[in-house]
């Protein structure tokens, strides 16, 4: 449920709603003893439905409430409301980046400005072994005074890995600026990969557009996997050479050949506008990167070297509504496979969703089947016992009721034909049958799923799946093999014993 206008949250009082994302909701709020305004960030409700997420919040709003750098927000405290988690911050008055490039592209100076201080902030982070996972102009704050802050750290790892039915696009990264081997779901993580998003956005702001722009965020994640980036000079022809050596090194396919660091990459960001001349770049410049970008994806896009171009695209499918989540790091590991099928484009995207979401509908193992039979047993126990409890109380409320006007008269000794004026007919019978069809339904049910015939059920079927599994190894299943015995007279006038199995050719026995 959403906070209002002068609800207290522990000791802060809500101001206003900031803004809301996929995974939070922001407010601005007042500390009444400290006399500060903080920015209060509330969890998405539907995290709770992950039993390990309260647990890794904590641990994860630890780690980046240690984190102390001028130019990250920094965390002042962590707690729950009303069984939500909320993170209590620095409240900074001023815009996002992202807003900020709503207005136009910014300068050159307005560019070093900003990104060389939260490469800064970004690589002190990366010393203390905490990973960003979301780098992207709406994660960069710039103050009233045109100081620039990095937030969000640690939110992408606090969401990651939970069993929340949230969706996962915005839990492991914003598309347009993932790393390729974050969206193939790649577990073990260093600081290149948010080096290769920071260098996404110093693209953007120099060219003038981010790299990759498609129709649906699968697409944009392929594009990472497996395209070229298209070269600065090809997409704004005023980049100087040695500028588009330093992004284009920043946003290489193997994390192996980029910078260690964002510090080092603005470090030679600086040197090659330097060496270059490079003193101003075009205030229209966006619009030019987007025509030439769509241009780009024209048929004669290339692909990245050893990757083979697409064939003409498919119609796609109509796409299902599904309960099942979808995260970027199994449309990457699809779409990888697809790849090699040499399918087409939209073809490869289609199937790399729906396996995506077959994968999510794996098999159980043994220990987890039988850890969700108790589970719901003792739930639909539960259920059972207050049902019952609840039957038996009404009843007994509504045949009180009935028996008002003759009972005491029954306990003060009143005879039997004093009693019979009084008695009238027993409504209550009404509520008690029709309710009691459902409540021996309700034991039936209970008794059909988890009694004694269940164990007896499901020993059948464990067996016939044994039985079926022996068959297809060609094992002789049945001790007892059902045979047709005969005896028949041969030519030769002697008796001929003809046995049939049921898997078996006759077989014939001279007497």
């Amino acid at each position: 449920m959403p906070l209002v206008e002068g609800q207290m949250v522990g000791p802060y009082q809500i101001v206003k709603q900031l803004g809301q994302g996929g995974m939070a909701t922001v407010y601005q709020a007042y500390h009444a003893k400290l006399d500060r305004y903080v920015a209060i960030k509330v969890m998405h409700p539907g995290f709770q439905d992950d039993a390990n997420f309260h647990a890794r919040f904590e641990r994860e709003a630890q780690i980046v409430a240690r984190l102390e750098h001028p130019h990250i927000v920094p965390v002042y405290d962590y707690a729950e409301y009303d069984g939500q988690p909320y993170l209590v911050m620095k409240f900074i008055e001023g815009r996002t980046l992202k807003n900020l490039l709503s207005a136009g592209p910014l300068t050159l100076e307005q560019i070093l400005r900003i990104m060389t201080p939260v490469a800064d902030a970004l690589t002190y982070a990366h010393q203390q072994g905490v990973l960003h996972r979301d780098i992207k102009p709406s994660n960069i704050l710039i103050d009233a005074r045109g100081v620039p802050y990095l937030t969000d750290f640690g939110l992408a790892r606090i969401a990651q890995a939970g069993e929340s039915t949230m969706s996962q696009d915005v839990i492991l990264g914003t598309p347009q600026y993932i790393s390729p081997e974050q969206a193939r779901g790649e577990r073990h993580l260093d600081a290149r990969t948010d080096t290769y998003s920071f260098g996404i956005v110093l693209y953007e702001l120099v060219v003038g557009r981010p790299p990759f722009n498609a129709d649906t965020p699968y697409a944009v994640v392929h594009d990472h996997i497996y395209r070229e980036i298209p070269r600065p000079a090809e997409v704004n022809p005023d980049i100087p050479p040695a500028v588009e050596a330093v992004l284009l090194k920043a946003l290489a396919k193997d994390p192996a050949d980029r910078y260690a660091s964002a510090s080092e990459l603005m470090t030679d960001f600086q040197r090659a506008l330097s060496r270059s001349g490079l003193q101003a770049l075009k205030p229209d410049r966006d619009v030019q990167a987007g025509a030439a970008l769509d241009s780009l994806r024209l048929p004669h896009d290339r692909p990245a070297a050893g990757i083979p171009a697409p064939s003409a695209p498919l119609t796609p499918p109509k796409i299902v509504r599904t309960e099942a989540s979808v995260d970027f790091g199994q449309i990457g590991r699809k779409i990888s496979d697809s790849m090699r099928q040499g399918t087409g484009i939209v073809g490869q995207i289609a199937t790399a969703i729906q396996e995506a979401v077959d994968e999510n509908r794996r098999p159980m193992t043994e220990e987890e089947r039988i850890r969700k039979h108790i589970e719901k047993m003792y739930e639909e126990r539960k259920e059972l016992i207050v049902h019952l409890l609840i039957f038996t109380t009404m009843n007994l409320i509504f045949w009180g009721m009935w028996a008002g006007d003759w009972l005491p008269q029954l306990l003060q000794g009143a005879s039997l034909q004093e009693l019979a004026g009084l008695l009238d007919f027993p409504w209550p019978v009404f509520i008690t049958g029709g309710w009691g069809v459902g409540m021996v339904a309700h034991l039936l049910d209970y008794n059909q799923k988890y009694g004694r015939g269940a164990q007896e059920r499901e020993a059948r079927i464990q067996a016939e799946i044994e039985r079926k599994r022996q068959r297809e190894a060609g094992a002789d299943y049945d001790a007892k093999p059902k045979r047709d015995r005969r005896l028949r007279l041969t030519e030769d006038g002697e008796l001929e014993e003809v046995v049939e199995d049921f898997d078996e050719k006759p077989k014939r026995r001279r007497r």
